[in-house]
């Protein structure tokens, strides 16, 4: 297949480790899935004692097919090959004026998988991503500096399970880039990238979709009880993952079963115990009931 990002793209990630505006689809597409988005997030608010959506994408037919949406997938081809796994998606939503805000961090050192250069996230907005409401900054080139040191302060408003995050100097503050989209667009990053977001001090909210991918060649290497992510394009010829159902319906027995298993993975952040730095917040519990 024809690669779709250019090399002026390609360089931009390989030299900043992200690589933006990426669009999937038109605005007004996008806007038509924030009504569908607050219909979920209604059902699914009261799943998990954190503040995202966690994976889904297992019990809800129209976030299924944003993971495996086309634009989205051949530029992540581009990156890390044909065959992909999602290895979780997770709703990241902040209403007009509110204090939440998301740690500077990096995701791979809490989530285990290896090669690191084969993971990268889609951020995909619903909504207008833009300063003044919060979207994602990252601090270019800090792909390269793996493994950065963490502090974790709960009760801060900090979305993130842990609540963890990095102490940046005045240097790196300054050089933060904010990742600025448009709705129905998407940025790629990569897992070693350190980014975070501010708060959404504008009236208007701020709905992303955060989907990690990575190709069927990952292990997870944080847990010996196995893990699992949903093949979204091409094979699977190693089989270190359980592959995850993609929903038939919304919310039915079977997707409410594969959930039920799959929160307890890794990527489901269901054992706190299994991460090497306890994803999980203490008492985070997830109960998806109907």
């Amino acid at each position: 297949m024809a690669k779709v990002l250019s090399e002026i793209q390609l360089e931009q990630f390989r030299r900043d480790g992200v690589v933006f505006p990426l669009r999937a689809f038109t605005g007004a597409e996008a806007g038509a899935l924030v009504p569908a988005f607050e219909a979920l997030k209604q059902h699914m608010g009261d799943w998990s004692a954190g503040q995202q959506i966690l994976k889904p994408h297992l019990v809800s037919t129209w976030v299924a097919s944003l993971v495996r949406n086309e634009a989205i997938l051949d530029a992540v081809e581009d990156l890390i090959g044909s065959n992909i796994l999602c290895w979780t998606a997770t709703f990241f939503a902040k209403s007009g004026q509110a204090p939440g805000f998301v740690g500077w961090h990096q995701d791979m050192t809490y989530w285990g998988l290896a090669p690191a250069e084969k993971v990268v996230t889609a951020w995909l907005g619903l909504t207008e991503s833009g300063l003044e409401n919060g979207c994602m900054q990252v601090v270019p080139g800090t792909h390269r500096e793996p493994d950065r040191d963490e502090v974790h302060n709960p009760g801060t408003g900090n979305m993130l399970m842990s609540e963890q995050n990095i102490a940046l100097g005045d240097a790196e503050l300054a050089a933060a880039l904010p990742i600025e989209l448009e709705p129905g667009q998407f940025s790629i990053h990569h897992s070693w990238l350190v980014h975070g977001s501010a708060p959404n001090a504008s009236p208007r909210p701020r709905i992303g979709l955060s989907i990690n991918y990575m190709a069927s060649e990952v292990r997870q290497t944080a847990s010996a009880l196995g893990d699992s992510a949903m093949l979204v394009r091409g094979r699977d010829g190693h089989g270190h993952f359980d592959l995850e159902p993609a929903p038939e319906a919304d919310f039915d027995e079977a997707a409410l079963a594969a959930y039920r298993k799959a929160i307890e993975a890794p990527s489901g952040v269901g054992r706190a115990g299994d991460h090497p730095r306890a994803l999980n917040r203490p008492g985070t519990s997830v109960s998806p009931e109907v």
